[in-house]
């Protein structure tokens, strides 16, 4: 396998600092002086390597949502092999649910949606990622209560992707203990209405 060239290698660089720093900063925060910073380069190198800010945004949002949908087949291929509902609120919000994640996405993601009305371009994808996700939800969580009404499990599904997006949002603060518990407790509740009327 041949090895990457500088500029794919440098470019794949700057695309991860870029993700970081929106994570952090927000889209308007993630200044191309903050990116050099956290890539190692010079800022003029930036354009060399992703072109101007437009175009770096547009390929970050274009990573963002390949990781995404990469994710969201990964978490469907494991949610096949749950047991009952609450077995997919509990591997949610679980720490095994957690392997391989990488919170910057979904930070990124929020972030890029809420500059989606300055880039409208980006917001259709951001929208299918998501949808993506909540038919992998509900597709589990559908052959797990057969029962259950359509709106019942695409509700279940919403709060279970809402809760699990809350947990994202809290990591910088660090919430072990009591705010993680009662999320995953709320989702376990949540799924249990669906073993009640499945």
């Amino acid at each position: 396998m041949p090895r990457p060239n500088l500029k794919d290698r440098r470019s794949s660089e700057i695309l991860d600092a870029c993700l970081s720093c929106v994570a952090r900063y927000g889209l308007d925060g993630a200044t191309l002086e903050r990116i050099a910073r956290e890539a190692g380069v010079k800022r003029p190198l930036l354009r060399h390597y992703l072109g101007n800010r437009d175009e770096m945004m547009r390929r970050l949002a274009a990573y963002v949502v390949a990781e995404l949908d990469a994710a969201t087949q990964a978490t469907g291929m494991i949610l096949a092999e749950a047991e009952r509902p609450r077995d997919v609120a509990e591997w949610l919000l679980s720490e095994s649910g957690r392997v391989g994640e990488d919170r910057r996405l979904t930070l990124a993601w929020q972030a890029l949606a809420e500059a989606s009305d300055r880039a409208p371009e980006m917001r259709q994808p951001l929208i299918d990622a998501q949808n993506a996700f909540l038919d992998t939800l509900y597709t589990a969580l559908a052959r797990l209560a057969p029962g259950a009404g359509v709106g019942e499990v695409s509700a279940v599904a919403q709060g279970l992707a809402s809760l699990r997006a809350a947990r994202h949002g809290m990591q910088p603060l660090d919430p072990r203990g009591r705010w993680e518990a009662d999320l995953r407790q709320a989702a376990i509740m949540l799924a249990a209405r669906l073993e009640r009327n499945g």
